[in-house]
C-alpha cells in the first residue's frame, strides 16, 4: 500500500506482482529486463516465498542493474541482452517474516536494499479520515469506538484460527458504513455504524462468543436501538428455493444465506467456513437461485449468478496455476487461471463466484495473495497479470483454517456454519419428504415420535461414553440411520402390498425397521465393549423413559421432557444383546437370531485351496447382510476396524462372489503412501465409458461399485491434506 502511494505521489508506473514458490530466474530477468528499459517500478510481494537457490541469482541481477545506474551507462547487458537502461526504474520488495512457507534473505541479497520496518498504524486516525471522507460528521468518536471494539473483541472472545482483528477488519466495517450511508444519509450515524459492526463481524463467531459479542456492542453503543433492515423479497425467495430443492429453512439458516449476501458486498473474497451438514453448499446454492430469481423479478438491482466450482486439492499446484514446461520452457495454463480469465473478460452483467470446495492450507492459497486484497489481480507465474472483474467472488468452502496464514485470513471475510446450530432435524424432516407416498402422514408422524424419543439420548450416549474407531458427527449418524431405514423400505414401493397390510402390521414393521437401523447406525461405530452399554442404554429407552439412575450414571442432558413410551408392538428378545437379532419382514415382523442364518450356510467345498476358505462366523453373516442392503440401494459405506479383523476379504468376496454379475461390476483399488489423485482418477476413468461431454459410466444397464481398500494410507502433505482422498 505504501509503496503504491508513493508511486501514485511522483507520478510513476508500479506493477504489483505477487511471488509465488514456483518462480525461476528466468521468469523474473524477464520481468527485470521491461523495468530497466521502461523505468518503472516494481514491487514484489512476499518475495521470501522464492526458493533460495533463485534468490541469489536474483541479487547478482540486480545488482547488475544497480551498477548500471550509478556508472551512469545508457546501455547494460542484461542476461545477454544488449538494453537501453533507464535510470528511474526502482525495485520494492515486501515481505512478512517468520511463518509457513517463508525462507530468510541470502545476505547478498540484503545488501542492495535498504530495510524500512512497518510499525501498527494508527486504526483511529485512518477510521476517522475514511469516515469523513464518506460523509460522516461525528466522525472522531465513532472511529474511537471501532477500534475499542476490536480491542475489546481480541482480549475477551476465544480465539479462533478464522478470527482476525487487523486493518482489513476495519476497512470492511468502513466500506459497509460507507454503503450504509449512501444508502440512508439521514439516519442516526451511531446505528449506521452499528449496523455495519454488526453484519461484518457476526457471520464468523461461533454460538458461545455471541453473547459476548453482543454485551461488547451494547456497552460501546448505550441505548442505540437497531431497526430491522427489510429483507422481505429475499426471504419469500429463499422459501420458495428450500421448498422446490427440499431443504428446510430454518432461522439459522435463511441468517446465514443473509450473510454470505452482506458478506459478498462488502467482500470480494470470503470463506464459508464449518465442519460438514453445517450447510455450507446449500446456503450458497439457494443465495444464487434467490439472486437470480430477484433477477428475473426486477428487484433489488440484483443479477444471475454463474459458478465454478474447483477443488484446488484433486490437482497438483501446477495444474492449478500453470506450469513451465522443464525441458522446453513452455507455458501450459491451470484449471483456476483458465477459469479466472474467462469470468474476468466476460462482459456480461452477471454475478461470476469462483467456488474453491476444498481444504485451505498456507501453500496454494499464499498465490492469491494480491487477489484477495485491494489490488485485485492474480498472477501467473509466466508474468501474466489478471485483473478481477467487479462482478466476480472467490469463494472458499473449507472445514478449518488450522493451517491457513494470518495474511490469509485477514484478506478474507468469514462466515461460519456450525453443523450443531442446525442440528439433524431439518435433515431428517427432508428425508420424510422424500419418502414412497405410500407412507402416509401419519405414519411419518410416528417415525418422527420415535426419533425424538431415541435418537437424541441415543446419539448423546455414543458421543460422551463411548471410544469410536472413526470419528463421526452427530448428524453424520443420523444421516446413516436414514439410509439403512431406506434400504429396507422396499415394500413401501408397491401399493399393492401395503393396501394388503393392517394398518397394526405397518407400524409395527416401521418400528422394527427403525430399531434395527438405530442398532447399525448409531450403535455401530463405537468398540465391541461400548456395544454392550448401548444395548442397555437402547433396551431402557424402548420400555419406557430413562431412569434417572442412568441420566447421572453417564451423565445424559437431551429431552429432559420425557416422551410417553409405548410399547413394542413385536417385543425385543431378551437373551444375548441388541446386535445378536435382525428384523424380519413377515406377518407383524419377528426378531430372528443371526445364528439361524449360520445353519442354511452352505457346506465348505473339499476342493478349496486353503488360502481362500472364509468360515461363517455371526460377523461374516452380519455384514455380509448389511453389505448387501447397503450396496443393492446404492448407498455408500466405510469399514473400519484394526488390522487383521478381515475387511478386505469379507469386502472382495461378497463383491465377487455374493452380488449378481450381470447388474454390478466392482472396481477394486488399493491405495499406498504413494498414491496420487492423478493416478486414482485414471484408474477410475479407465474402468468407464464414455457417454458424452464430460459423462462418464459404467457399461449401460451395469451399475459399477468401487472398493477403495486402505483408503487412509496416501501419505500426508505437509500441511495434512491427502489429495487421492
Amino acid at each position: 500500500e505504501t509503496t503504491k502511494d508513493l508511486a501514485k505521489a511522483v507520478a510513476k508506473q508500479c506493477v504489483v506482482f505477487n511471488c509465488s514458490d514456483g518462480l525461476d530466474y528466468l521468469a523474473l530477468g524477464k520481468f527485470f529486463k521491461g523495468l530497466l528499459s521502461c523505468g518503472a517500478w516494481a514491487c514484489f510481494d512476499e518475495f521470501n516465498r522464492i526458493d533460495l537457490e533463485v534468490l541469489s541469482v536474483v541479487a547478482q541481477q540486480i545488482l547488475t542493474i544497480q551498477r548500471g545506474i550509478n556508472t551512469g551507462s545508457d546501455i547494460l547487458v542484461f542476461e545477454g541482452t544488449e538494453l537501453k537502461l533507464n535510470p528511474t526504474c526502482a525495485v520494492f520488495i515486501t515481505m512478512n517474516p517468520g511463518y509457513a512457507g517463508r525462507s530468510e534473505l541470502p545476505d547478498n541479497l540484503k545488501a542492495l536494499f535498504r530495510t524500512v520496518a512497518m510499525m501498527v498504524p494508527d486504526y483511529a486516525m485512518i477510521a476517522e479520515i475514511v469516515l469523513y471522507s464518506c460523509g460522516f460528521v461525528t466522525a472522531r468518536p465513532l472511529s474511537v469506538k471501532i477500534v475499542a471494539t476490536y480491542r475489546l473483541c481480541s482480549e475477551q472472545l476465544s480465539s479462533q484460527h478464522h478470527y482476525d482483528y487487523g486493518m482489513r477488519a476495519v476497512k470492511s466495517v468502513l466500506t459497509a458504513a460507507g454503503n450504509l450511508k449512501l444508502k440512508y444519509p439521514s439516519e442516526n450515524e451511531e446505528i449506521l455504524l452499528l449496523r455495519s459492526i454488526i453484519d461484518v463481524n457476526l457471520p464468523k463467531f461461533l454460538s458461545h462468543d455471541l453473547p459476548l459479542f453482543e454485551g461488547i456492542t451494547s456497552d460501546l453503543f448505550p441505548g442505540v436501538k437497531l431497526p430491522k433492515p427489510d429483507y422481505n423479497d429475499i426471504l419469500e425467495s429463499i422459501q420458495i428455493f428450500c421448498k422446490s430443492k427440499n431443504l428446510q429453512m430454518t432461522s439459522f439458516f435463511a441468517e446465514k444465506i443473509l450473510q454470505i449476501y452482506e458478506m459478498m458486498i462488502v467482500r470480494h473474497g470470503f470463506m464459508i467456513v464449518g465442519e460438514p451438514f453445517g450447510g455450507k453448499t446449500s446456503a450458497y446454492r439457494v443465495l444464487a437461485a434467490v439472486l437470480g430469481d430477484l433477477c428475473e423479478k426486477g428487484l433489488m438491482e440484483e443479477n444471475k449468478v454463474q459458478i465454478t466450482v474447483i477443488n484446488p486439492k484433486a490437482v497438483t499446484m501446477g495444474q492449478l496455476y500453470g506450469q513451465f514446461d522443464p525441458v522446453s520452457h513452455e507455458w501450459s495454463d491451470g484449471v483456476l487461471a483458465v477459469s479466472f480469465r474467462a469470468f474476468a473478460s466476460s462482459p456480461s452483467p452477471d454475478r461470476k463466484w469462483l467456488i474453491f470446495d476444498g481444504p485451505v492450507d498456507a501453500v496454494w492459497i499464499e498465490n492469491m495473495n494480491t487477489v484477495l486484497d485491494d489490488n485485485k489481480k492474480l498472477c501467473l507465474m509466466s508474468g501474466e497479470i489478471i485483473q478481477m472483474s467487479q462482478q466476480m467472488s472467490l469463494i472458499f468452502e473449507p472445514m478449518d483454517l488450522e493451517v491457513a496464514s494470518p495474511a490469509t485470513v485477514s484478506r478474507c471475510g468469514m462466515v461460519y456454519m456450525e453443523p450443531q446450530m442446525l442440528g439433524w432435524r431439518p435433515v431428517m424432516l427432508s428425508w420424510l419428504n422424500r419418502l414412497p407416498p405410500t407412507v402416509t402422514d401419519m405414519h411419518k408422524e410416528f417415525i418422527t415420535g420415535l426419533f425424538d424419543r431415541i435418537v437424541p439420548l441415543s446419539v448423546e450416549f455414543i458421543r460422551k461414553c463411548t471410544k469410536e474407531l472413526s470419528p463421526t458427527s452427530d448428524t453424520n449418524l443420523v444421516r446413516s440411520l436414514m439410509n439403512l431405514m431406506d434400504c429396507m423400505m422396499d415394500e413401501f414401493s408397491s401399493e399393492a402390498k401395503i393396501k394388503a397390510m393392517n394398518d397394526r402390521d405397518i407400524f409395527s414393521w416401521l418400528e422394527g425397521i427403525f430399531l434395527f437401523s438405530l442398532i447399525w447406525s448409531v450403535g455401530a461405530s463405537c468398540k465391541e465393549d461400548d456395544r454392550l452399554k448401548f444395548d442397555l442404554i437402547v433396551r431402557e429407552l424402548i420400555t419406557g423413559p430413562m431412569s434417572d439412575e442412568t441420566r447421572d450414571k453417564y451423565k445424559l442432558l437431551a429431552c429432559m421432557e420425557q416422551l410417553p413410551a409405548k410399547v413394542l408392538t413385536v417385543p425385543f428378545p431378551e437373551e444375548g444383546t441388541i446386535y445378536d437379532y435382525r428384523f424380519i419382514k413377515d406377518g407383524a415382523g419377528r426378531w430372528e437370531p443371526w445364528l439361524e442364518a449360520l445353519q442354511s450356510a452352505p457346506p465348505i467345498m473339499k476342493d478349496m485351496l486353503f488360502n481362500e476358505i472364509i468360515v461363517p462366523t455371526l460377523d461374516t453373516v452380519r455384514y455380509f447382510a448389511l453389505m448387501e442392503l447397503l450396496t443393492t440401494h446404492q448407498k455408500p459405506s466405510i469399514f473400519v476396524g484394526p488390522t487383521g479383523t478381515g475387511k478386505s476379504v469379507y469386502i472382495i468376496d461378497f463383491l465377487l462372489n455374493h452380488l449378481n454379475k450381470e447388474i454390478y461390476k466392482p472396481l477394486l483399488i488399493n491405495f499406498s503412501a504413494q498414491t496420487t489423485a492423478a493416478q486414482t482418477q485414471n484408474i477410475i476413468m479407465s474402468k468407464l465409458d464414455k457417454r458424452r461431454k464430460r459423462v462418464f459410466g459404467p457399461p449401460l444397464g451395469k451399475k459399477m461399485v468401487v472398493f477403495v481398500d486402505d483408503v487412509n494410507m496416501p501419505a500426508r502433505e505437509v500441511y495434512g491434506a491427502q489429495p487421492p482422498v
